[in-house]
């Protein structure tokens, strides 16, 4: 009886000792780095009425921080349909103080991919097959005058990259690109006024 006990007792040691807690390993997640994937279509001035454009063309072959050899983000992915990255705009309303600014669906400019507003701004950059490269293009309305900033990545602490993370199927690779974007400070912002 001893010995079923303590064979039992090793048996499921073994079992809880050996499961993963590692989100990244369980969801099959591979990070990466290519810088200057994201721009913004920054200008000399704003003024109401005009439009606040992000552009993203990422080709599906990039070469990695570190790396000579390209990645094929199609092949890696098992042909990953888009990539998404978010990001919020803010106008100062008082000396610290920053509302996000939200615009209806309808009002939004998009030219390539797709944007959901939620009080933040879910961007997808789609894949086009005539290109080879996944494509977002969407300009925001800025509807009154004031100070604004964008800053990327809604749900993450990161300030001096953008996380655009692809859109792969459960049993796929889910790759995280790390990159970078003009126009952004130290601080993580692109700050800009609307005359």
């Amino acid at each position: 009886m001893k010995k079923t006990a303590a064979l039992l007792l090793l048996f499921t040691s073994f079992v809880l000792l050996s499961c993963d807690t590692n989100d990244d390993d369980f969801y099959n997640t591979e990070y990466v780095r290519v810088n200057n994937l994201m721009q913004i279509e920054t200008a000399a001035s704003y003024s109401v009425g005009d439009f606040l454009y992000l552009n993203c063309n990422v080709a599906n072959q990039v070469t990695e921080v570190g790396q000579s050899t390209p990645l094929d983000i199609r092949k890696t992915t098992n042909n990953a349909p888009s990539l998404a990255f978010s990001y919020v705009l803010e106008r100062q309303t008082g000396v610290d103080e920053w509302s996000p600014v939200t615009v209806t669906n309808n009002q939004l400019n998009i030219t390539a991919g797709a944007l959901e507003t939620a009080g933040f701004y879910l961007a997808t950059a789609t894949y086009n097959t005539s290109t080879s490269s996944y494509q977002f293009r969407a300009g925001i309305p800025l509807l009154s005058s004031g100070t604004y900033r964008l800053s990327y990545g809604y749900n993450s602490s990161a300030t001096d990259v953008v996380e655009l993370r692809s859109n792969s199927s459960s049993s796929a690779i889910t790759l995280m690109i790390y990159t970078t974007s003009n126009a952004i400070n130290s601080s993580g912002y692109y700050q800009f006024t609307v005359n």
